[in-house]
């Protein structure tokens, strides 16, 4: 009986299934490898949960992040992490988790936690479920440290809420134009004052709220900001109930958003320009008053010298010629001194010498008056006290107190001397 040859394909064919075995636990374990490097190498931290919500694994990357160690968390319950998390977070993260396990999706989310050494961190955490015929096999969970981005989008926010602030503290109008005069952006209080809505100043043109007169200066004015870069001006704004005020604005150009465009402020001046016209006004009438005054005041001067020559007339035509005729009559000496006295009084009180002594002296008396003029005269004491009927000691009296009237005490002035200069 012929022996039968064993077939060379049969067998090749173990050993074909384990060369490929081999081939396959060798790109196995090339696969682990790689994953194991990426999962310690990456920076951001990775963990995986079971079913039962236990830490089944957690990247080295968890120590250079917040300070931990992969083995305080790994065989452990979700809930040791309780104590790193903020309670809020924790309790909103376990809700995720749980919906996770019911077969839902969720979105990423950002959680507080608190870093070994203390400091509170912003993570941003993104949970994926892992599926195996058609069951829930582990959780992979991906937490990156967003705080940097966390604290600069505040500092923005802040920095964006403290503008605002500004913005809608201001006494006057804000608002920013496109190159068309379009409102791009407002504050509050050209809302109240125009009282349009901000759907109605979105639809506007900055034009809508000017004179219809003026809206080609207007755009005028918008083509000149954009080409010298400021501009300052009075305009008048007409509201939504036809209300009519005077702003002085400013201008400058800008980038609002990514595009060229105007920021401007306006100040009311309504108020200050009616109280200049006002002023301006009672200035004029004020003008107008002064020169009536000065017009009054020349002709009381006119009127008083002609009174003046009048009276002077008067006197010189009515009363000298009888005083002459009396000088004339057989009188006493006595009686001839007194009418002498009466004839000179007369006519210095017509001339200025008497005006300008009361209007510098109107604290002498009439006695003084007298004995000054005689004085003038260049009568003595004793001639004087015979013409008044006083004693020499009395005209001594009121010589001194005329003197110290006229500020000549002790001025080494001779009080005739001064008299008759100020004639």
């Amino acid at each position: 009986m012929k022996k039968k040859i064993p077939d060379k394909n049969l067998l090749s064919k173990p050993e074909k299934k384990m060369a490929d075995l081999e081939k396959a636990d060798e790109e196995l374990r090339n696969l682990e490898e790689t994953y194991r490097l990426s999962f310690e190498q990456v920076s951001d931290v990775i963990f995986i949960l079971d079913t039962n919500l236990r830490i089944l694994s957690m990247s080295p990357s968890v120590e250079t992040n917040l300070g931990y160690h992969p083995v305080e968390f790994v065989g452990k319950p979700f809930a040791r992490i309780k104590n790193v998390m903020d309670p809020g977070c924790f309790a909103q993260a376990s809700t995720k988790l749980a919906s996770i396990l019911e077969g839902k999706t969720v979105d990423p989310s950002d959680y507080i936690i608190f870093a070994k050494d203390g400091t509170l961190r912003h993570i941003e955490t993104n949970a994926t479920p892992v599926v195996k015929n058609g069951r829930l096999f582990c959780i992979v969970c991906v937490a990156r440290d967003i705080t940097r981005r966390k604290r600069m989008e505040e500092s923005l926010l802040s920095e964006r809420n403290f503008s605002q602030t500004i913005v809608e503290s201001m006494p006057g109008l804000f608002f920013v134009l496109d190159e068309q005069g379009k409102f791009l952006h407002w504050n509050d209080h050209l809302k109240i004052m125009t009282e349009y809505s901000d759907t109605e100043i979105r639809e506007r043109l900055f034009t809508d709220i000017r004179p219809e007169s003026q809206k080609g200066a207007v755009m005028e004015h918008i083509r000149e900001i954009f080409r010298l870069g400021e501009f300052s001006w009075e305009a008048e704004m007409i509201f939504k109930d036809g209300t009519r005020k005077i702003f002085r604005l400013h201008v400058k150009r800008m980038y609002y958003e990514g595009q060229a465009c105007i920021v401007g402020t306006g100040m009311d001046i309504t108020d200050q320009k009616r109280a200049e016209n006002d002023l301006k006004r009672f200035a004029e009438n004020l003008q107008d008053a002064n020169i009536a005054l000065r017009v009054l005041m020349q002709q009381r001067d006119e009127d008083q010298k002609d009174m003046e020559e009048k009276l002077q007339a008067n006197v010189n035509d009515l009363v000298i010629p009888y005083l002459k005729k009396l000088k004339q009559a057989d009188l006493e000496e006595r009686h001839k001194n007194h009418l002498q006295m009466l004839e000179h009084n007369l006519r210095e009180i017509l001339s200025p010498f008497m005006k300008n002594l009361h209007a510098a002296h109107a604290n002498l008396t009439s006695r003084e008056i007298q004995i000054m003029d005689l004085i003038k005269q260049g009568k003595n004491n004793k001639e004087i006290a015979a013409m008044l009927n006083a004693s020499l000691k009395t005209v001594e009296t009121h010589r001194n107190h005329i003197r110290k009237k006229l500020n000549l005490v002790n001025a080494g002035v001779n009080l005739r001397s001064c008299l008759l200069s100020v004639s």
